[in-house]
Formats: C-alpha cells, structure tokens, sequence
C-alpha cells in the first residue's frame, strides 16, 4: 500500500504541475508581459526591447518636476485619426497631463479633445469664410466629412501659407481662444508646452531644462521665425510657456478680442498673431535654437551654426516634421537612453548629471549612426547636393556604390528609377518604394570624428 500511495502521489503531482503550466501558458497568452519597441515593419529602423516591469509606467514616467508641466496638443479634425493614435501609446505615456485641442469636440480613443473655437463669437463664425469648414463640421461631426478630407497632411506651410486648404485657413484662429481655454483648465501648472502631432518633444531634456528657469518670470521660449517686424515661435517646433506669460496673452485677447479677430483675418499665421499678441503684452520671445528647431534626424544639417551656437554641441529639446513611426522609433531610442542613464550601474559609476542630457551629437551618434550601417531597400537617403547618373545601363547598387568610393568626400548613395545619385553630406532619410540607398559607414564615422569638438559637455542654451 505504502509503494501504491507513494506512487499515486507522484502521479498527482506530475498532473498537478502540467495543469499549472497549461494555466500559466494560457495567463501568459491573454496577459502577455510589455514591452517598449522601435518598429522594424516598414521603416527598416534598428530594433530592440525594453523589459517593462510596471506596465503602466514606461522609463520617462516619474521625472522630478513633470508634474509642473502640462503638454498642450493642437490638431484638427482632418488629421487627428492618422496623426494621434501612435502619441497614446508613446508620448503620451510620458507626460502626465495632456490637452487636445481641435475645431470639434469629441472623445477620441478615449481622450477628450477639446473645441478650441467654441467661445469664438458666433457672429464672426457665422459671417468669415474661414469659419465654413467648421461650421460644416459642428453640423456633420468627423465621420461626416468626405473620404477626401481626411488626411494626414500636416497644418505646416510655405512661405505664403496654404489657403486653398480649409481646415489650414482655420488652424490660425485656434491659438489665442487655446491659449485662454488652456489656462482655465489647468490654473495650477507652472509651465505650458505647445506642440503640433508631427512634433517630437526630448522630454527629459524638457524636464530638467525646465528646473533650471523661474516660472514667475514672463518667458517665452521657441525657434524664432519673422514675418514683417512680427517675430515668434514657430508652432510646428514646438514652444514653451511660463504660467504669468500665458496669463498676460489671456488679459490682452480677453480685453480687445476684436482687434485680435480683425489682425488674425487678415494673417495667415496663427503662432505669429499669438507671439505678436504677447509681444505687445510685454512678453518677448527667448530665441532657443538649437534646442528647439524645425528639423528631423532623418534630414538634418548636423553642421549648421547661427551666431556663435553650433546645433551639434547643443541639448535637443524639440524635433519637426515626424511622421508617426519616426515618433515610435525616437521614442524607444529615448527610453532606452533614461533607462541606460539611471540604472544603478550608471549611478555607481558617478554619471554626471549633464551626461544624461541628450545633445544634437548624440542623437547623431546614437541614434542616426545604428540607422545607416547597411544598404537598405524601400529608403531614401537623398540629400540637396545629389549628383545622378542615368539608370539606362542597367546599374545595379554596387555600381552605385561604386561610383561613391571613387568620388573623394562621397559619404552616401542611392539607386532609384532615375539612377544612382551621391552626396558629400550624411542624411539617414526616409521609407520611399523602389529606392535603395547606402552609406559609406568607415567614411561617415570618420567624418563625424573629424568634426570640430564640443569643449566640454555644454549646458542649456538658454537658462
């Protein structure tokens, strides 16, 4: 009996542990554990994961400071499907607290956003031409509007605007009545950060950038742009500002909003009727390039230099013109760099603190330099200096690699439709179909070493 017992137990045992494991299996199905990704599919961008030990709290939660900070969000209608989506579910996950403004209001993947144009006067919506596409819209909703005017084209303009785009006409009308909606809503934050869907905030940098300033000061800070004598902070690169700033735009739109209607109808630049508006309230803009400034890794001048400020030795706060798998990408670069910086290894090797904070370099050497170690099909590097060779001969990509090792300086390549082109200068460059590109690694690496040094690891641009 005893032999029997111990052998049925045994039994029960092994049974016991196969049923487990099957209900571990199944848990791990339904629950599988999360993880922080650059995408691969598409982008041909380099990957790798990030173990999440609280599924709720990616690496850039819990900064010291974010919680003075509100993030502000303006789209529109025409674009928020395409161009919000991929900033829930990284971005956003940063930041804790948000606004989205748009021309309708409506709970959108289970954010609200918010009317920035509902305490315009009825009156002038009723009678500018701009106001058609939203009263149409309040009329219709989003789901209303033809398959032609959902895009994702963003608000971003040429020298003239885009006027022929309606829900363009109607984005500059959103900034000043925005300006008043967001400090009713969030009366307590110390600092307000502006930026557009195809805007990449470094929010670490932001963060710790911001300890170092006096929010009771009237500050302003952006990419200047000038239109006329008007000068402002470019939307699309994102800007920033102090509680008492914002509040002194408020008091001065409230006071006369008809003589800012009247200048916004005949503009066609809403953050330059806004910096002028707080201009004439007294608050003047900080010019911070480079840390704030309209480019994109992809298509940089890694080399550009305005008055005694060289972009690569600076901190970057702000990057431009992103399409949404590039704000996936940098976005899992950026949390495996906060990940790297404060582990316990790094705190025991006595990382100093400016180490932590990402320059413009390291961006090059961190992130664009992984990105261009191999050919690529489906991607263009091309660059404003190209030289093309015609593709009647059939060339293939070594060809044109070959072409490049010829010609002294040639840093990169590519081979499309129209032939092989080259250039002296390094751009990481963009998903295209039926274009292959390659760079000359060895070259580019020394070009990069060659560049003038950084002496030392430069602070704030502006503080």
């Amino acid at each position: 009996m005893p032999g029997i017992f111990r052998s049925g137990t045994r039994a029960v045992l092994v049974i016991a542990v196969v049923i487990a494991l099957l209900v571990a299996i199944h848990l791990t199905s339904i629950s599988p554990l999360p993880s922080w990704r650059i995408p691969t599919e598409h982008t041909g961008l380099v990957a790798d994961t990030i173990s999440a030990l609280d599924p709720e709290a990616p690496p850039c939660r819990g900064l010291r400071g974010a919680e003075d900070v509100v993030v502000v969000m303006r789209s529109g209608a025409t674009e928020i499907k395409d161009k919000l989506p991929v900033h829930f579910n990284t971005t956003f996950r940063c930041y804790p607290d948000t606004l989205i403004f748009s021309d309708y209001a409506e709970t959108f993947e289970g954010h609200q956003v918010y009317d920035a144009l509902v305490s315009v006067d009825d009156n002038l919506k009723q009678t500018n031409a701009d106001f058609q596409h939203y009263l149409r819209l309040q009329r219709l909703g989003r789901e209303g509007l033809a398959a032609e005017e959902l895009h994702s084209e963003s608000y971003e303009s040429g020298p003239t605007g885009k006027n022929d785009n309606p829900g363009w006409r109607l984005d500059k009308w959103k900034f000043l009545p925005m300006l008043v909606r967001t400090l009713e809503l969030r009366p307590e934050k110390k600092w307000y950060v502006f930026v557009e869907p195809d805007t990449y905030i470094v929010w670490r940098n932001l963060v710790q950038w911001l300890q170092e300033l006096d929010s009771s000061q009237d500050l302003y800070y952006g990419s200047e742009v000038q239109i006329g004598e008007d000068i402002f902070a470019h939307g699309g690169t994102g800007f920033v500002m102090s509680k008492s700033a914002v509040q002194k735009g408020v008091e001065l739109y409230l006071s006369e909003p008809e003589e800012w209607h009247t200048r916004t109808a005949s503009h066609w630049a809403g953050d330059c009727i806004l910096g002028t508006a707080l201009a004439h309230a007294g608050v003047g803009l900080t010019w911070s390039w480079p840390m704030f400034q309209g480019g994109n890794p992809s298509d940089m001048n890694w080399l550009e230099v305005k008055a005694d400020r060289r972009l690569w030795c600076e901190p970057a706060v702000s990057y431009h013109h992103f399409s949404s798998y590039e704000i996936e990408s940098l976005w899992g670069f950026e949390q495996q760099h906060i990940q790297r910086s404060t582990s316990e290894k790094a705190k025991q090797s006595r990382w100093r603190h400016k180490d932590d904070v990402l320059h413009h370099n390291d961006m090059f050497r961190q992130y664009v330099l992984p990105n261009i170690s191999s050919e690529r099909a489906d991607w263009s590097n091309s660059s404003p200096d190209l030289v093309h060779y015609s593709n009647r001969k059939g060339l293939s990509i070594a060809d044109c690699r070959a072409i490049c090792e010829e010609k002294e300086g040639c840093l990169q390549y590519a081979l499309g439709p129209i032939g092989c082109s080259t250039a002296n200068q390094v751009m990481m460059g963009a998903y295209s179909e039926g274009i292959q590109s390659g760079w000359m690694t060895e070259r580019v690496e020394s070009w990069a070493n060659g560049v003038k040094r950084c002496r030392g690891r430069k602070g704030w641009t502006v503080t």
